[in-house]
């Protein structure tokens, strides 16, 4: 999705994870170094009273800021993530989550990405987590 072809395609590549297709996370859009993914809340990933738990908004926040590092890499590499924390900053429920991602450090082996994450309930975006994550950046070997 990016119009760039140095460097790498997020879209391109979520669409290869199982767990991305699984859980119904799209990329909505990608430019070097931000990258905006959403996915729907559906019952079998709430917890009771229809909330999704920390996890899900750790997994959807760890894809888009892991994304927006693997768009400042160039074609033929990859990424991985090392570690992430999430912070919930409110309670996530509503329709879908949207979380938008950004390189906060691009380096050639590691890089460090953020994504706020929200839900959408009746139209408005309310913040519901924000997370920081470690990439390892690595050229593909075939």
């Amino acid at each position: 999705m990016t119009d760039d072809p140095s460097t790498a395609d997020p879209g391109a590549f979520l669409g290869q994870l199982p767990f991305v297709k699984e859980y119904g996370i799209k990329l909505v859009s990608s430019q070097p170094g931000e990258v905006v993914v959403e996915m729907p809340v559906e019952p079998r990933f709430s917890t009771p009273p229809a909330n999704v738990p920390a996890s899900i908004v750790g997994t959807i926040g760890d894809v888009a800021a892991v994304s927006s590092c693997l768009s400042k890499v160039p074609r033929g590499w990859a990424v991985a993530t090392l570690d992430f924390t999430v912070k919930m900053t409110g309670p996530a429920s509503g329709e879908k989550l949207i979380a938008r991602g950004r390189v906060l450090q691009n380096g050639r082996t590691n890089s460090v990405g953020a994504a706020d994450i929200y839900c959408v309930r009746d139209g408005a975006e309310i913040p519901c987590g924000t997370l920081l994550a470690t990439t390892r950046n690595f050229e593909i070997k075939r």
